[in-house]
């Protein structure tokens, strides 16, 4: 069971997140933090790995930085590769310890390392035992298709490597995240079937799913041929039949997401408002901060200023104010949409019930739409 799924922890996430309901809270209680642009693989997708390097926050100004939040109730650590830094194992212990009110930590890696991730996350678990530890393995299709997707030969089995040993941690809580290009959307029923046969009790609900964006200030791939806006008619129908009814906190909002996507896929707003700078935000691996990792609009640097006097700021104001008449463009990503989700519940459950109701609805008459014709 996910720590999130204990009445006391529901309780209390659901207690920090009722304050961003009301109101704009002080500091953010979620942030995105970039901790490196370096990565050893050769993505299609991403061109992180072609940016300079220097400049990244040290692992000093990364303790101060996380001991600024005190409202701070689900972090997300990412990359580049976040295990290409050496101090990869004291950041994450720092990540876990320092906010007071953290109830979910989630990393994301490529697996490549095995030894050192599984290392660092056992002793990540070990700072904190109260706190949700949820670490994504990033594997983008089977052995083929992922090693051409990630530009190193041997990268899915060292991912699978990786997804295996974790598995086997006690208290951790083990995702497999997709992007989706066209480079793999006719392999992901095929990489399912490799999931389930290789990793004994997988299941399709601890699979997650990105759609490939483009982003100057986090993929670096604003030259690559424009993906797709949405994934392939009926992919998302049959992964949410798939994942079955969901078990735990953190499934339902996978569910809720699917669902919403689904239509966001037909042509429809989303609906929910974006919570980007009224309770989110992301942080560069050079301390720039950005209202999201796809809404290019920097806003000030932690070298020289601190958190608090930013998320203040009218430079932040501004591009607030822009976000909610979608000036930034709108969009529902998956690192977006969960905030949105949580921050928003009533237009979550009246656009939940309107787009479950049309669903129903479109079944009886037609059967399932990827079915259709």
């Amino acid at each position: 069971m996910s720590l999130l799924d204990h009445p006391t922890r529901r309780l209390a996430l659901v207690g920090r997140l009722a304050e961003t309901w009301v109101h704009r809270p002080p500091s953010p209680t979620r942030v995105v933090l970039d901790v490196t642009r370096r990565c050893n693989l050769r993505c299609r997708m991403c061109h992180t790995w072609r940016a300079p390097s220097e400049g990244e926050l040290t692992l000093s100004e990364l303790d101060a930085l996380l001991s600024s939040l005190p409202r701070l109730v689900w972090l997300d650590v990412t990359g580049g590769e976040p295990f290409v830094r050496r101090d990869a194992q004291e950041l994450l212990g720092l990540a876990m310890q320092r906010p007071p009110a953290l109830q979910v930590l989630h990393f994301q890696t490529n697996g490549w390392a095995t030894d050192r991730i599984v290392e660092a996350t056992a002793a990540t678990r070990a700072q904190r035992t109260g706190v949700e530890l949820i670490v994504t393995v990033s594997i983008d299709g089977p052995p083929s298709v992922h090693d051409a997707i990630r530009g190193r030969p041997g990268s899915f089995e060292r991912a699978l490597a990786t997804l295996r040993a974790l598995w086997a941690l006690p208290g951790v809580e083990v995702h497999v995240g997709t992007t989706i290009t066209p480079d793999n959307a006719d392999a992901i029923d095929e990489l399912l079937e490799c999931l389930l046969d290789a990793v004994p009790g997988f299941h399709a609900r601890r699979w997650h799913f990105n759609w490939a964006q483009v982003s100057r200030h986090f993929y670096g791939n604003e030259h690559v041929r424009a993906w797709p806006k949405v994934p392939p008619a009926g992919l998302l129908s049959r992964l949410r039949r798939r994942r079955g009814p969901p078990t735990g906190l953190v499934e339902l909002m996978e569910q809720l997401y699917l669902l919403h996507l689904e239509f966001v896929q037909r042509g429809e707003p989303s609906g929910i408002p974006c919570q980007a700078l009224r309770s989110t935000l992301f942080v560069s691996p050079e301390g720039e901060l950005y209202p999201c990792h796809l809404y290019d609009r920097p806003l000030g640097n932690l070298r020289e200023h601190d958190l608090a006097t930013l998320w203040a700021s009218p430079a932040v104001a501004a591009a607030r104010r822009d976000i909610e008449a979608l000036a930034c463009g709108g969009c529902f990503s998956a690192c977006e949409a969960y905030p949105a989700l949580a921050g928003a519940p009533v237009a979550t459950v009246r656009q939940t019930a309107r787009r479950a109701l049309t669903l129903w609805n479109e079944r009886r008459a037609h059967g399932p739409r990827d079915e259709i014709g």
